[in-house]
């Protein structure tokens, strides 16, 4: 059953708008860029989209409250070796996603689930609203699509030009 509660259209929202912004910046990779970072340390490109899809796959364990994430399998799992791989991995684990949000009522957004007690969008507590982990998974892909907007510009594609 597909719930529609505000509270639903905003977090369907909300991950919509980052996934355009994400989408823009992806548009604008090529293969050869996958392994280039702006410094020496730095993740790489394809680092930072393995990052956004990894999270948001233990993300999913925390939401079902399955177990506690295991994000080193998560980033492993994640791994790709082209823009196109990663554009199909991101939309097959944010269109999970989407099934899990619809798949809630607004009790179940609303219901507290344990989380683990180092995970810094838990603000230090030991259980969250189940629908503020879909909003850490918003704030974190802006965040690193952010980051990958830069690594762009870096490279001298002006995204006031896009």
């Amino acid at each position: 059953m597909i719930h529609n509660s505000p509270t639903h259209q905003f977090l369907k929202g909300r991950l919509a708008v980052v996934r355009q912004d994400l989408v823009e910046a992806v548009d604008r990779l090529t293969d050869d860029m996958l392994e280039w970072a702006p410094a020496k340390g730095m993740r790489t490109i394809g680092g930072q989209l393995q990052e956004i899809a990894a999270t948001e796959l233990q993300e999913h364990a925390l939401l079902k409250q399955l177990s506690n994430p295991n994000y080193d399998d998560a980033f492993r799992r994640a791994k790709r070796n082209s823009v196109e791989e990663y554009r199909r991995l991101l939309l097959e684990v944010r269109n999970e996603t989407i099934a899990l949000i619809d798949g809630w009522s607004e009790d179940d957004l609303n219901e507290r689930v344990p989380v683990p007690t180092n995970w810094f969008e838990g603000l230090g507590q030991d259980d969250v609203p189940r629908a503020e982990i879909i909003r850490s998974l918003a704030a974190h892909e802006w965040y690193h699509t952010g980051q990958l907007v830069s690594y762009l510009w870096t490279r001298g594609d002006d995204p006031y030009k896009w």
